[in-house]
């Protein structure tokens, strides 16, 4: 079995990029010395003399070759001389200096392959060969070796643009997943203190029915523990967590608790924020319901809204206190979102940070009494 890759880092994309680059600068001279050399075999030299390929290939390619070595040369300037505009002079000075050492090299081996290869009419004259060679070449020279430099910065530049853009990226997310795990583990000890706070009241009245509700606050924490670092899990996981909840919960509410949860079978894969539904089942039994209060149900919906995941969370009790006022996306009792406990600020919360502005959070009351929470999701993919 073949271990999985590990994922390219920062510097391991730069150093490929690097890589790429090098290779390219020293392949792209085969293209005009392809072509020089098919203009000397089909249409001749100056003096209209034709050469057969190979000899036109070895004279042309190795004049044109030439720059695939300083290219390099060029890039490691570029990768240890770095463009300052505090220090441009030195810059420029070095620039100079190694156009001066690179033309003038280039111009001797221009002159060099034409009096070998018989250039310029046939001339056998080295020194003839290379007054041409100056009078015809020098200038491109130049030209070639500043767009080298110029086209070097460039890549440059774009490499050094996008490691800072993935670093910005990469600290973004991470600041996102601490920020999400922080609300998350603040979300679990509050729901693990009502929990116990309910078995330490049943305790005083029946041992027994106290350590089975130990038991399903164990299997709880099991389900919590099994999210862990999970910003998303499936539907299914967080319904099994809401009705271990419930459990729990009828200890304190007592039989007369009716909960009734209903999913869309289309809905049930679907991914959603971890502890999602429990805080807004237990913001209804806190201030909606009364402990040991007949005829008090809880029900809990989720399905499809053609693109969106709708979630609605309902109950009969005494409903919001207080004028509903606007907030944004939200409509929330007064004087806040905030004044409903840590469970809503946090779910809040986590909604804009995983979602955006691409979901939806609604707080009503009912005309036939008790509170609707709904809250519509994107359906990704």
């Amino acid at each position: 079995m073949v271990a999985p890759s590990p994922p390219l880092t920062i510097a391991d994309e730069g150093q490929r990029l690097r890589r790429l680059t090098r290779v390219l600068f020293a392949a792209v001279w085969v293209v005009p010395a392809g072509l020089s050399a098919l203009q000397f075999a089909f249409v001749g030299d100056a003096s209209g003399t034709h050469y057969d390929m190979g000899t036109a290939l070895l004279w042309q390619g190795t004049a044109w070759m030439i720059w695939g070595l300083w290219s390099q040369v060029i890039l490691t300037l570029v990768d240890r001389v770095k463009l300052d505009t505090a220090r441009l002079m030195p810059w420029l000075s070095l620039h100079l200096a190694a156009t001066a050492v690179v033309c003038a090299a280039n111009v001797l081996t221009i002159a060099w392959l034409d009096h070998l290869f018989g250039a310029i009419g046939q001339v056998t004259s080295y020194r003839y060969a290379l007054r041409v060679a100056v009078v015809n070449h020098l200038d491109i020279q130049v030209v070639l070796y500043w767009a080298i430099l110029g086209a070097a910065y460039m890549v440059e530049f774009v490499r050094r643009y996008r490691e800072r853009d993935r670093a910005a990226t990469e600290l973004e997310q991470k600041l996102a997943r601490t920020q999400l795990e922080a609300l998350r583990m603040q979300l679990n000890p509050h729901f693990l203190f009502n929990a116990l706070n309910s078995v330490a009241e049943l305790m005083e009245m029946d041992v027994r029915e106290a350590q089975r509700t130990l038991t399903r606050v164990a299997d709880l924490l099991r389900l919590s523990l099994r999210s862990a670092g999970q910003s998303l899990i499936p539907v299914w996981q967080e319904i099994e967590l809401v009705e271990l909840y419930l459990q729990i919960a009828r200890v304190r509410y007592g039989s007369g608790l009716d909960a009734d949860i209903s999913v869309d079978p289309s809905v049930v894969d679907l991914m959603i924020p971890s502890f999602l539904l429990q805080p807004l089942v237990e913001n209804a039994l806190k201030h909606g319901l009364a402990p040991g209060h007949q005829d008090q149900a809880i029900e809990v919906r989720l399905g499809r809204n053609r693109d969106s995941l709708e979630i609605v969370v309902e109950d009969n009790g005494r409903g919001l206190n207080g004028l509903l006022t606007t907030s944004g996306r939200f409509l929330a009792a007064v004087p806040s979102v905030d004044g409903l406990g840590i469970g809503l600020t946090n779910t809040r919360s986590r909604l804009a940070m995983l979602y955006g502005d691409r979901y939806a959070f609604r707080m009503s009351n009912l005309t036939t009494g008790g509170c609707r929470v709904e809250i519509r999701l994107p359906i990704e993919g």
